[in-house]
């Protein structure tokens, strides 16, 4: 894929983000609580229950609905978006690893996708402390890996356009 197509894939993927997180603050948000998705620190059993008992059916309806289903196109753009970046930018056995990390990326979004929809579904009333705590440990580590992704995509960014300016 040529740079002018990778950097217009990268602003889909910005914009893809930016349309799924307004659409979350504007129709998800209940009692100035954001989606449990967006959580980078997790939540807990209390936490959860107070943002499900919040949610009106409309918007339940919306989560499991609009929300899921953009939110599972998204995951999958953005990995397309870094790994054609670190394949641009990296060889060998880096490559591999940083595949890796965007498949890891990937498998803990949907993941946690999975796992918050199934909250949603149960209501505030039948979840469990461990299925919030499985859920809430997915949404942390979809985080950490992402943030180590886009590390790595900022370093080898920067080593790229270092050695053009060598050239």
């Amino acid at each position: 894929m040529t740079g002018d197509r990778l950097i217009w894939l990268s602003l889909c993927a910005a914009l893809a983000f930016a349309a799924l997180a307004g659409f979350a603050e504007t129709h998800l948000r209940a009692a100035s609580m954001g989606v449990l998705d967006g959580r980078l620190l997790g939540y807990d059993l209390p936490e959860a229950r107070a943002y499900l008992s919040a949610l009106s059916p409309e918007q339940t309806a919306l989560y499991l609905g609009q929300f899921r289903l953009a939110d599972t196109a998204f995951p999958a753009l953005l990995a397309l978006a870094l790994l054609l970046w670190f394949r641009r930018w990296s060889v060998g056995g880096l490559r591999l690893g940083l595949t890796l990390a965007v498949a890891l990326y990937l498998g803990a979004d949907y993941t946690e996708n999975m796992l918050i929809g199934r909250l949603v579904e149960l209501g505030p009333d039948r979840i469990t402390a461990q299925a919030v705590a499985t859920a809430s440990l997915f949404t942390k580590a979809k985080w950490v890996i992402l943030a180590g992704c886009f590390t790595a995509a900022l370093l080898l960014g920067l080593r790229a356009r270092n050695k053009r300016n060598l050239q």
